[in-house]
């Protein structure tokens, strides 16, 4: 990701965190970052496309980080505790964005724009916890999924402002196992389902399926963002490959980790590890 790029995304969070959102504008971001309002257009053609940009590249890696932790480990008795671990790592990393999105997903219903892109990963996260749901708790009927996936999310939501809100200390190890135990008791001793089946459809990822001609897309794109010098070597190297494929498996796979290292290109490679794993 080009520097200007980079430090305007990051003071921009900053004034989002201090103000919200729609009380941040252009100007008071240009004046944080020290650039002109023509430096920042250069970049950006809106403030919107700065936000979507943000959430994209935060989300994104997010999930993934969530993804990858609770398919780490093949033993069902630890991927609950896996998936609390890594959500609330995730959101102590980030700070500043976990504090937008606990207000911005509630209070931007109104911004079309806003309210999608977060149903978006919010129908990824739904995936994500109604897999550990069955792997944790394989004779829970069907019908109860749905709820589950809804407590486990209330119980995320609400234990988070202990964090951003009443910035009370926590022992992260004792707080997944607290909400492991409290999870383990609802599931297992509820009967009644409210929520159907079809809640986990809504506003979900559409299957991810990556294409070749998508890959080369989005990588020829992000060789114009990044200065990582070895990040930028396995963009090429990888983009070159899809051209006219000529590396071994396993040079591919070590180009990838180094794609995994670096946050602006994570989500890159984990769409190119679905793909390889697709071919």
């Amino acid at each position: 990701m080009a520097v200007k790029k980079q430090i305007i995304m990051e003071k921009a969070l900053e004034l989002f965190a201090e103000n919200g959102i729609e009380s941040t504008s252009i100007q008071q971001i240009t004046q944080r970052c020290g650039v002109s309002k023509g430096a920042f257009y250069l970049e950006f053609k809106s403030k919107s496309e700065l936000v979507l940009g943000l959430i994209d590249h935060f989300m994104t890696e997010i999930i993934v980080d969530i993804e990858q932790s609770v398919n780490k480990d093949s033993s069902p008795k630890n991927v609950l505790y896996q998936l609390y671990q890594s959500i609330f790592i995730s959101y102590q990393k980030h700070s500043k964005f976990a504090e937008i999105l606990m207000r911005e997903q509630s209070s931007n219903i109104s911004n079309k724009e806003l309210f999608e892109v977060f149903a978006k990963y919010d129908g990824s996260f739904n995936l994500i916890i109604a897999s550990v749901i069955r792997r944790q708790f394989p004779d829970l009927q069907e019908e109860m999924v749905p709820d589950s996936v809804y407590f486990i999310k209330g119980l995320i939501r609400t234990y988070s402002e202990l964090f951003f809100i009443y910035k009370y200390p926590i022992d992260l190890h004792l707080l997944c196992e607290s909400l492991v135990e409290k999870t383990t008791l609802t599931t297992k001793n509820s009967s009644i389902h409210l929520i159907s089946e079809d809640f986990l459809s809504l506003n979900k990822f559409e299957h991810l399926e990556p294409t070749r001609d998508g890959l080369i897309k989005v990588l020829e794109q992000k060789v114009k963002e990044v200065s990582d010098p070895i990040v930028l070597e396995s963009l090429e190297l990888l983009l070159a490959d899809l051209q006219n494929p000529n590396l071994p498996k396993s040079v591919i796979k070590g180009l990838v980790r180094n794609l995994y290292i670096n946050s602006h290109t994570k989500w890159i490679a984990y769409l190119y590890d679905l793909y390889l794993q697709k071919n």
